[in-house]
């Protein structure tokens, strides 16, 4: 059975309702690889098993990388390999395929897959965790050129947008002074954020750095931390899509 802890989520945006869900867990123990279904795919109809895959029912047991993910890694041959590496804010040492895959996002052109690490809660309630800012490439030049003047430590600000037509746990990130928008909270991770923009007895977000000369996506690394208090339930918190089918 996999421990939630060091462990990689696949979510899956559904092609019709365009929700995002929590479909899989990939986790390395031992050197072998492990995954395993998640109850995210029994929320929507349209979802199929992966190539390979094909017993929701079953953990799946690798001594290699399984083939859905090993091709979501950029080769260590390629000349931008340690510029990708810098702009993920990883150091060679660090660069496992699983953190990779997190903290890139492993998406491609052609699906609707994205991985990541879960908001974890620590048994004291803390919690701290680091995700890219999303959508920068939808808002206005002024607020591209704003990334690029951002510095790290500076703060930030997270708020629902709860007018949004496409999404309605949407939470942006905001800059201050002046204030203006720099992006969005992934949407996989934005029904946490907005708990935890509820629930947090204290929240702080933070630019954790800044790469200019990186694609968009990759361009604003932001930091959230603080304390979700025992009364608000650490076990409560977790979504049940993030539970395993078996």
């Amino acid at each position: 059975m996999m421990s939630e802890r060091d462990t990689v989520y696949l979510a899956w945006q559904a092609p019709e309702t365009r929700s995002w869900h929590v479909v899989g867990a990939l986790r390395e123990l031992n050197g072998r690889y492990e995954f395993q279904y998640t109850r995210g795919v029994l929320a929507d109809e349209k979802f199929v098993p992966f190539s390979g895959m094909d017993d929701i029912n079953k953990i799946y047991v690798s001594d290699e990388l399984f083939p859905l993910f090993r091709n979501r890694l950029l080769s260590r041959k390629r000349p931008e390999y340690p510029h990708f590496i810098r702009w993920l804010g990883l150091t060679e040492a660090e660069a496992t395929p699983l953190k990779i895959l997190a903290r890139s996002g492993a998406s491609r052109g052609t699906d609707q897959l994205q991985m990541f690490n879960k908001l974890e809660i620590g048994p004291s309630g803390i919690f701290e965790h680091y995700f890219f800012a999303h959508g920068l490439s939808h808002l206005a030049k002024s607020a591209q050129k704003r990334v690029d003047s951002l510095h790290g430590g500076e703060a930030l600000y997270l708020c629902r947008d709860c007018q949004n037509p496409h999404d309605k746990d949407a939470v942006l990130v905001r800059a201050d002074k002046p204030s203006e928008i720099v992006g969005y909270c992934p949407r996989y991770l934005a029904v946490d954020m907005g708990r935890l923009l509820e629930g947090a007895d204290y929240m702080t977000v933070e630019v954790e750095r800044v790469a200019s000369d990186a694609p968009i996506n990759y361009r604003l690394m932001c930091k959230v931390q603080g304390r979700l208090s025992h009364s608000n339930g650490d076990a409560s918190f977790q979504q049940d899509e993030y539970k395993f089918v078996v």
